[in-house]
Formats: C-alpha cells, structure tokens, sequence
C-alpha cells in the first residue's frame, strides 16, 4: 500500500495554465483541417476562421496553419456542447470526464459550451512536452468540495454492498435459489473482469501512452508489453508458488479424495469444512475414465488466487478514485454514476470469489479483511485527490506514465486471474466440464452479460 502511494505522488503538478496555439495541417486553398467549417477572411487571404471557434492563420515556412483559440489563458470555447458526441471538429476520445483528441488539445463542457485547450507539437520535438496550457496546467473545472465528500461515502457503500453481500449470502444462505443466484454472481463476475482487463484497462492504458503530451515513446506498444510482463510475472508466481505448496504436501488431500471418487459417502462434503462450490478437477487418467473431485477450496493455492485478483483490482481501483476526487466540471457527475456502478459490479465479481472460499478455524477474518481492503481502496483514491486537485494535472507527463503503468499491469493481472483462475477452470476443469448444454449456456450468457455491463460502464469509468 505504501508503494502505491508513494507512486501517486508522482501526480502532482503545480504550474498555472497559459494560452496555447497548435499547428493544424492543410492547404492555403482549402483551409484547416480537423477544425469544421472554415471561412478566409475577407481582408486576410491567409487567415480563417473555424466553426469551432479557432482562428487559424498560414505560415508559409511551416507549410501548415497556426491555430489560436479563444483570447484568453483558459483555452478555447467550441461551439456544440454535446457529451456524447465529443466536441465538433477534432478526433477525440472520452476519458474521465474529459476528451483527448488528435492534435493534443484536452475538450470538457464548462457552462454548455466545449472548453478545449491545446499545444505545438513543434513546441517538443525533443520528446517532452511544451510548455503548453493542456500539459503544463489544466483548469478541471468548477470544483464542489461538499459534493466530493459525498461522493467518497457513496463509493464507500456501493464497493461495501457489492463486495460483502455475495459473502454474507455464502455464510448465512443455502438451498437452491440461494445456489442459483451464487452461480449467476460468480460468472457474472468472471465476465466483469475480463472486460475490465481488455475493454477498460488495456485500452486506458493505450490511451494514456498515445497522448501527445507525452511525446513519441520509444517502444510505442508499451502498454500491451506491460501488460504481457504482468501476465508473465503473476504466472510464474503461481506456478512456483504451487510447487511449494505440493513439496509441503497441500494437495494431500485431494490425492486421498481420488482414492475415494467411486464412493461419494466418502469424499468430502461440497458444502463442508473441506470445500465448497461446484468446481471441480479432472484428473485425467491414462487408463479408465477421467474422475473428478470437488476443488479444495480451502486450499492455500485456492485462497492465493483469489488474491491474485484483488490485487489487480486494487491497483486500478485507487487510481480511479484519485481520478474523480481531483476532476470537477459538468461531466463530473456521470463519471460519478458510472464509477458507483463500476465498484458495484467489481465488488460483485470479487466477493463471489472470496465467498467460496473455506477458511480454518480461526482465520475467517481473512475474508472481512480482504472485503474491507476493497471497500476502503476507492474512497481512499478519492481522499487523495480532494487532497491535490489544486495542483493536480492529468495532462503532465508523470500522471500519464503513472496511470498508463499501473492500469497496464492490473490490466495483465487481471487478464491472466480472469481467463486462467476464472473461466478455463470453470469450465474446463469445473463441473460445467460435465454439465448439462442448458447449464453450459446459461453459465456463458452470465459472462457475456458482465462483460457486456463493465464495456458500457467502461466509456466513462
């Protein structure tokens, strides 16, 4: 935990905004491009002036446009403030409650109308990024402590509510509604992370590696090599730790379980002190059919890769909480809504996982301990940045480095815990293995449905 807050440090900028211009392609004769509908100026044959509310003049040296916007140090204001759509006459992409776009300019509505700003690209041509108002300071917008305040304990019960709730029901509940709805939670929750590794992290972390303020990286898939790093790293951590578990003689156990497959009287209780769930393993014989026992969920290696995920989950959650304590303006709200909703279906995800689990006696505190470090980790974000939302800019080189790493390795983190620990042992080796089409479908549908909530929340988370 320490580690990681040393880390956000690094996202703390404290330099005023200043106004910016931006060199824009095109033509003497056929005007700017990307900016919208161009008009010459009738006393100024060099000179244009742009629906989005750019005026853009040709250098001749240069052989393109200067584009200025707006007269003062806050950038420009685009005319046709609409969020779903992003602001006219750039190629933007939505992100935190703001858009990056192509030619380097960051885009938010501020009192209905887009305010963008931007810088030269010829301003750092050595890489690092110009003195410039988009990535030297950024204005995020009117900012409502109180509201903050609220924000953090509302995140604080969504996180707590998703994560506990498959947990309480795992150890006060049972029958079958109560094992139908368990089933739809825990598969639900495998489709919520992979989408969240692919769809939200992974792309997030193209996003911030691409931006322009950042410059030309040296290795430009940098964040698909992080992320392959990561799922090198945590399997091999798994691999290894599973060998030392096995020289320890932790699966035992389940040798002795293979022993007594053909009499079920024998093997240990689905819903007893030795394991719970209807995963299984197919051991694969070389001779007679493959015989299955249920997953030793109370097993070290079980209880490790559940933490596995929590630590993928975890990493991003902070950062995601940093992003809406510092951010404000008038898309401050729906990224609210969609964060809310995002820990809701995160808690969801993980929680069924610690709820299968089966702890010894006297280690039951693990699992509240493991909910809590969820529940607390959001808030936490937000807490740091109401602290440095002052000073804090999105825009500058080390949050963008930052953020692009840390959602690159939770990305592969929870690339590897969600299609290895989650959906190839389900269904590969769990008894969706051996179950009946309608069962295997259904199980598919709930994966489909949690990746298909995460993608949609993923545009603003």
């Amino acid at each position: 935990m320490l580690g990681t807050i040393k880390l956000l440090t690094v996202l703390v900028a404290s330099v005023a905004s200043v106004h910016a211009q931006s060199r824009v392609d095109g033509s003497l004769s056929l005007g700017p491009s990307g900016q919208g509908s161009c008009t010459v100026s009738a006393t100024r044959p060099d000179q244009f002036a742009c629906a989005n509310g750019a005026t853009c003049r040709w250098q001749a040296d240069d052989l393109a446009f200067s584009c200025s916007f707006g007269t003062g140090a806050d950038g420009s204001t685009v005319a046709g403030a609409d969020a779903s759509s992003g602001p006219p006459g750039r190629q933007c992409v939505a992100h935190v409650g703001h858009w990056d776009c192509d030619d380097g300019s960051l885009c938010e509505i501020q009192d209905g109308v887009w305010l963008c700003e931007s810088f030269s690209s010829s301003e750092h041509g050595d890489g690092e990024s110009g003195a410039s108002g988009s990535c030297n300071g950024l204005d995020l917008g009117a900012y409502d402590v109180n509201l903050h305040i609220v924000a953090l304990f509302v995140v604080l019960i969504g996180s707590t509510l998703g994560v506990l709730l498959p947990i309480v029901c795992s150890s006060v509940l049972n029958g079958r509604v109560f094992r139908g709805v368990f089933f739809a939670t825990k598969h639900f929750g495998t489709g919520i992370l992979i989408c969240t590794a692919f769809v939200h992290l992974l792309y997030h972390a193209f996003i911030m590696f691409s931006n322009a303020c950042l410059g030309e990286l040296a290795f430009e898939p940098a964040a698909a090599a992080i992320s392959l790093a990561g799922v090198y790293v945590v399997f091999s951590v798994d691999f290894f730790v599973m060998r030392w578990l096995r020289s320890r003689g932790e699966h035992r156990s389940a040798a002795l379980a293979v022993l007594h497959a053909d009499d079920p009287s024998r093997s240990p209780s689905p819903t007893g002190e030795k394991s719970r769930g209807d995963s299984t393993c197919d051991l694969g014989h070389s001779h007679g059919p493959a015989r299955e026992l249920p997953t030793d969920y109370s097993s070290t290696q079980a209880h490790f890769d559940v933490l596995i995920l929590e630590a993928g989950i975890i990493f991003h959650s902070i950062m995601i909480g940093v992003s809406l304590g510092a951010s404000g303006g008038d898309q401050w709200i729906p990224l609210f809504i969609a964060i809310v909703f995002h820990q809701l279906f995160e808690g969801l995800a993980l929680g069924s996982r610690i709820g299968q689990l089966v702890w010894r006696t006297g280690q039951a505190w693990k699992k509240w301990a493991m909910a809590v470090a969820f529940a607390l980790i959001t808030p936490l974000g937000i807490a740091i940045g109401m602290g440095v939302h002052a000073s804090y800019n999105p825009n500058s080189g080390a949050s963008l480095l930052s953020i692009g790493i840390l959602d690159s390795i939770s990305a592969g983190i929870l690339i590897y815990g969600g299609i290895v620990e989650c959906l190839y042992h389900d269904f590969m080796h769990g008894s969706l293995a051996r179950a009946g089409l309608g069962r295997v479908l259904l199980a598919l549908f709930f994966v489909l449905a949690g990746s298909l909530c995460m993608a949609v929340l993923g545009k603003w988370a």
